[in-house]
């Protein structure tokens, strides 16, 4: 009896090694020349698990059509340490990861199908709360390799994450990677592989794929991991992750990053990770505090400035940016002025316009603003969006700069009839005046936008004073203007 006991305490113990609660990991090659290749594996596990790192790992490598195997290597323990976690403001407190690093060095044959290796191990966190059976659930370290004459090295992700993400509020986290050989990388989420290892096989003997994946525990799935609105997602072009969780706890996902070359996908590396999400101290969003007018109307010819001030109600560190075709398109940049502005607590910008008659148009210029905090607890984004409108100086207004009396007796004032304004001629594409007396008869015509008529008829004469009729054919922009009105010459 005493001996049953004793081998059944052994065999717990002998599990309890194995619960090595894991965080998440990554596999990782380089080419060295020549065929030959050095594999980095990275195993991130909670601090608090009582079992040491494995002294040594077995991985398989296998072919990527045919999933045959090729052969088994095994690798030892080359270093572990304390993962450091948060930054200068703010350690979370209760999260601990250690990080084991096994490397190898080996030799892989040419082969146009390629290859992955991949490594099994049990058992995850207890306390995952987005999939199933979390405590006897594994983890597949996995990497997938191209044709070994291409020399090829695998993307790099950066070094260990957060381990954790505030709730209730947006949070950034990077996880691009580097390729010294210049291919094209594409970024997403995946469910993270479960694989053959289990609670009483922790550590199970290589065996090819395909490898199960883990079940998403309700209501999370692959396409809502963590919760929160927007739902977490990752820029598939820059490997930024956001998202914004609301219900405390530890979740677990998986980011692929996929290797092209010439737009053929040539290999892929897997992070399998483990957060937490925890209380943060909140970050609130910054507020507009000066210049609420967001629709104007100017004239061609005019300028107007359109001032933005922004508050950071944290007082962190806040920047106000500004994005719009008057800043890019090459028509209006070169009459468009703006500086950016950073600042603790306040930013100030003033995007200033100067319009003319080539800018006229029915759709407006529209300017966004960005305010942008930095908090060690998230950052925030908040827009401001503002419309310029710029219309002929004489948009149906013709009649409104021109006099309908004037005194041609050369004492100086208001000698001439012409159009009050100045500086707009390039507003027209063709303009006509022509001027009749009363008896229809033409006394003058010009075409000239800036024209003076005198009183005079077409031959010099001074035309007696009463009322003259005016006629103006002009063309802007393929569109048709027409105007009549009456002068009277007073003496």
């Amino acid at each position: 009896m005493k001996k049953l006991l004793l081998l059944g305490l052994l065999f717990v113990l002998h599990l309890q090694s194995f619960a090595v609660h894991i965080v998440g990991g990554d596999i990782t090659m380089r080419s060295l020349g020549g065929n030959n290749f050095e594999l980095t594996l990275r195993f991130f596990r909670d601090c608090t698990t009582a079992s040491a790192f494995d002294a040594s790992i077995t991985l398989g490598i296998y072919d990527k059509v045919t999933n045959a195997n090729f052969a088994t290597f095994s690798t030892s323990l080359a270093s572990s340490q304390i993962v450091p976690l948060g930054d200068s403001c703010f350690t979370p407190t209760g999260l601990c990861v250690e990080e084991g690093v096994y490397t190898a060095v080996f030799n892989l044959p040419n082969n146009p199908n390629g290859y992955y290796l991949s490594w099994q191990r049990c058992c995850r966190n207890n306390i995952i709360q987005n999939i199933n059976g979390p405590g006897s659930a594994g983890m597949v370290f996995y990497i997938e390799v191209p044709d070994p004459v291409l020399a090829n090295s695998s993307p790099v992700f950066g070094s260990y994450p957060k381990a954790y993400m505030c709730n209730s509020q947006p949070n950034i986290q990077d996880f691009s990677a580097t390729d010294i050989d210049g291919d094209s990388l594409s970024y997403s989420l995946i469910t993270p592989l479960n694989g053959n290892a289990t609670s009483a096989s922790p550590a199970p003997a290589p065996s090819s794929g395909p490898y199960s994946s883990i079940n998403w525990q309700a209501p999370y799935s692959a396409t809502d991991m963590m919760g929160g609105t927007p739902v977490m997602s990752i820029n598939p072009t820059t490997g930024i992750l956001t998202a914004n969780p609301v219900a405390f706890g530890v979740y677990v996902f998986a980011v692929v990053v996929k290797e092209y070359r010439g737009g053929v996908k040539i290999g892929e590396v897997r992070r399998d990770i483990q957060y937490q999400v925890i209380a943060c101290n909140l970050n609130q969003a910054p507020v507009y505090t000066s210049g609420n007018q967001r629709n104007y109307t100017i004239v061609a010819g005019d300028s107007v400035c359109v001032p933005r001030t922004v508050t950071d109600l944290n007082s962190d560190w806040v920047s106000l940016n500004a994005t719009s075709e008057l800043l890019t398109n090459p028509a209006t940049a070169p009459y468009t002025a703006f500086t950016p502005d950073s600042a603790i607590a306040t930013a100030q910008v003033n995007l200033c316009f100067a319009s003319n008659c080539s800018l006229i148009r029915d759709a407006p210029y529209r300017v966004i603003f960005y305010a942008r905090d930095f908090s060690c607890y998230g950052t925030n984004v908040v827009t401001d969006t503002v419309d310029i409108k710029v219309v002929s100086p004489l948009d149906g207004k013709l009649d409104k700069v021109i006099p309908n009396v004037f005194t041609p007796n050369n004492d100086g004032k208001n000698d001439f009839f012409k159009v009050n304004v100045e500086n707009i001629n390039d507003c027209f594409d063709k303009f006509r005046i022509m001027i009749y007396n009363r008896w229809g008869e033409l006394v003058y015509e010009s075409d000239d936008f800036h024209y003076k008529w005198d009183g005079k008829n077409k031959n010099g004469k001074a035309l007696p004073e009463g009322v003259y009729f005016y006629m103006i054919d002009a063309t802007f922009l393929n569109e048709s203007m027409n105007y009549q009105g009456s002068v009277q010459i007073l003496k």
